[in-house]
């Protein structure tokens, strides 16, 4: 999930439970003179729930984030051939804005967000999509979508006759998963069974997982090789699966609810998707499967939008042919049937990373499968904190590790785009109450915790690893591990574009909230500017006399520049100077940092931008809260972090299933990288050899010197005390 530097872990994601109700949506109107809409139409759309019972309104604008100008949709044949797509941003209709609910003081009262697909306007539309009432989040289906993804036990549907709208709420889901998720902990791993990665241990669980000297200690068998061997792990979303992760190098207590790190302006990741032959068989058309993954992605930015200030937005599609090939082509290796024989979601993830890998230079932040293929009850599975990493590494076990992520066609798809997005950008999984029942994973931080006095999160928060409850958020702790992995670059954000001169999919658009080409500012429109004085919402110029935007730019304070040496970036060490403004510009300077091995503090060096050493990224992420912590590197070889201390055992090294941070010293002179060891020479190696056995090479030095020293002694003496031959 999470790394503390790079850390991988395993985990599922579960479908939801049954439903106990649904509603269908009824007197749908869209409010414009025509009824009519376009993709870049602001617009008011009302409809009632629960006949006629509950008023809705949502107040919608173009969400131009999540398709880009530039965005590549190719449709590929079974025999890997290609050809661009007929799919343009004008017949793509995704909104997003806010839900109303009548007042009698206001006349329409906010109660929360909205995220919608427009497929046909007029008198009758039809529309999918989300939105949230005082916090319990309404989903939107089509009746086509409700029968391809209705689960054992849903209220049954007419199967036949046109299209229309269901919507049922987090609260109408019931809890029968979970129920058979707990009862089957055992089964997953070793600890409790799996309820280690299907329960919310998100964030710590995987920080310090396996103990060298026996792994089943604390985890469970049937994942063995996924929990303890292998540098990497993977992980599933909602499920019972086994997970590795870590808290980004540090202890998840002390940065619950804190978003030091998270960019202070609008950043977008900019994500690519694969769509296999089994998902879009799901569909009447690759249109249709098209449009759908847009829809799923247009919910799940918005809760990264709002917790972190990022929004996911789709620059490549890959959509595959309905009809499966014999054989995978080289150029889609992911792209084989669900019955293909010896093919599990674990091995999806490495296909699409294989996949990803080839796809090095462009510029995404991670790579999503897309498939109707699950593995039991796992129906996601992604690499921990691989975002923005395009490199596919090739494991010793067969394992292929890069920024990619799988996602299993679902109701709730967008619920597990969010939990495995999260667990790309170094999300652990919440704690539950198997994981708090062992006090060794509690103080390692191998999961992230309610509180810091409060273990279980109660499977309340969307890294939950089961997805049944009602789940619309990210935990404070996860808002705290992914914000501070960012801050530490224990995940690489690099790849992220910033909110200026965004090239989008049609024609610049004022109001959006994208600052565009010839815009000045775009503070999202009268409702987005109304504590706006910098920016005119109309214009998307600057107001009179503004020189800059206060919410968007970071050197700038009242819509003025702000003054030449004021801070914008505060610094995070020694290794990570604060930056300044320059007094003449609206943008802070590029983030610099000490190169890796400069000397910084204690006796520690550069890494990463933090002044660290292998025993303090030892101590870090064993959580530890004495007041002296004798936890250490078990030795100075290789990149993935093992720990020693008294509290263990003699003899006894913590396999912690996270890497060192980039930058750390490793095998002497060499310095770790994305897990691996570069650079180190042997004299280095038997320099650091030297260096960490001093006590015994000079014990061993002593004594050869001492043989040494006595031998010419004896030498002497024999040669002086020799007698003398007498004389004939």
């Amino acid at each position: 999930l999470f790394l503390l530097l790079v850390s991988w872990a395993y985990a599922h994601a579960e479908g939801r439970g049954p439903l106990s109700y649904f509603s269908l949506i009824e007197n749908a109107k869209i409010h414009t003179p025509s009824q009519r809409i376009f993709a870049h139409t602001s617009f008011d759309l009302s409809f009632t729930l629960h006949r006629g019972r509950q008023e809705v309104k949502l107040r919608l604008e173009p969400n131009n984030d999540v398709f880009h100008e530039d965005t590549k949709i190719t449709y590929m044949d079974e025999f890997g051939n290609e050809e661009p797509a007929t799919l343009k941003r004008d017949q793509i209709k995704v909104f997003k804005g806010m839900a109303y609910i009548p007042s009698a003081e206001l006349g329409w009262k906010a109660v929360g967000s909205a995220r919608i697909m427009v497929h046909e306007d007029g008198a009758n539309p039809v529309f999918e999509g989300s939105f949230s009432i005082n916090y319990d989040l309404h989903h939107v289906q089509l009746r086509s979508t409700y029968l391809q993804t209705k689960v054992a036990g849903d209220p049954d549907v007419e199967e036949t006759g046109g299209e229309f709208m269901i919507v049922f709420r987090d609260s109408d889901v019931g809890m029968r998963l979970q129920k058979r998720a707990d009862g089957e902990k055992a089964e997953q791993c070793g600890h409790d069974g799996l309820k280690f990665n299907m329960d919310p241990d998100h964030a710590v669980r995987q920080a310090i997982n396996a103990t060298a000297s026996d792994p089943k200690n604390i985890f469970a068998t049937v994942f063995e090789r996924e929990l303890f061997h292998g540098l990497h792990s993977k992980r599933q979303i909602f499920g019972e699966m086994p997970g590795y992760g870590s808290g980004g190098g540090i202890n998840l207590r002390q940065t619950i609810g804190q978003t030091a790190g998270c960019p202070a302006s609008k950043r977008i990741a900019l994500v690519g998707v694969a769509a296999d032959c089994n998902y879009v068989s799901s569909f009447p058309s690759k249109d249709a499967a098209s449009k759908n993954i847009i829809s799923v992605f247009n919910q799940a930015s918005r809760l990264f939008e709002d917790t972190f200030n990022i929004g996911l937005g789709l620059k490549s599609l890959v959509v595959s042919d309905a009809s499966c090939p014999g054989s995978p082509p080289a150029s889609a290796p992911y792209n084989i049937p669900c019955t293909a024989e010896n093919v599990n979601i674990t091995n999806r993830l490495d296909l699409i990373s294989k996949f990803r890998g080839t796809k090095k230079d462009d510029g995404l932040a991670a790579w999503t499968l897309m498939t109707k293929c699950q593995t039991g009850s796992a129906v996601g599975l992604a690499w921990l904190g691989m975002v923005c990493r395009s490199e596919a590494d090739e494991k010793a076990d067969g394992s292929v590790v890069s920024g990619a992520n799988v996602v299993a066609r679902t109701g709730i798809e967008w619920k597990v785009v969010a939990h495995e997005m999260g667990h790309t950008f170094g999300a652990v999984h919440d704690c539950d109450v198997g994981l708090c029942s062992n006090p060794l994973i509690v103080q390692a931080s191998r999961c992230c915790p309610l509180s810091a006095t409060t273990c279980s999160a109660q499977g309340m928060y969307i890294m939950n690893p089961s997805t049944d409850d009602q789940i619309e958020q990210f935990s404070p702790c996860t808002v705290g591990n992914i914000c501070s992995a960012i801050g530490r670059r224990a995940v690489n954000t690099n790849c992220l574009t910033s909110n200026r001169n965004v090239q989008i999919i049609s024609e610049n658009r004022c109001g959006n909230g994208i600052i565009e080409e010839g815009e000045e500012c775009d503070c999202g429109g009268e409702e987005g500017c109304k504590d706006n004085t910098c920016c005119n919402p109309k214009t998307c110029k600057f107001t009179t006399n503004s020189v800059c935007d206060d919410s968007n730019d970071d050197c700038c304070s009242g819509c003025q520049f702000k003054a030449k040496g004021a801070v914008c970036r505060a610094s995070n060490g020694p290794c990570d100077p604060e930056e300044v403004c320059s007094g003449t510009e609206a943008q802070c300077p590029e983030d610099v940092v000490k190169p890796d091995g400069t000397n910084c503090a204690n006796g520690m060096k550069c890494a990463s931008g933090s002044c660290t050493s292998r025993d303090e990224q030892c101590r870090l992420v064993m959580g530890t809260f004495e007041q002296s912590n004798r936890t250490s590197s078990c030795s100075d070889q290789g990149c993935s972090i093992t720990c020693r201390a008294p509290e263990f055992g003699p003899g006894v090294c913590y396999d912690v299933k996270q890497n060192y941070l980039d930058g750390t010293a490793c095998n002497g002179d060499g310095k770790c990288k994305a897990g691996r060891c570069s650079g180190s020479t042997v004299l280095g190696s038997v320099k650091s050899w030297i260096d960490q056995n001093k006590t015994t090479v000079i014990g061993v030095a002593s004594a050869v010197g001492g043989v040494i020293v006595l031998s010419i002694a004896l030498c002497c003496y024999r040669r002086c005390c020799k007698p003398k031959p007498k004389k004939s």
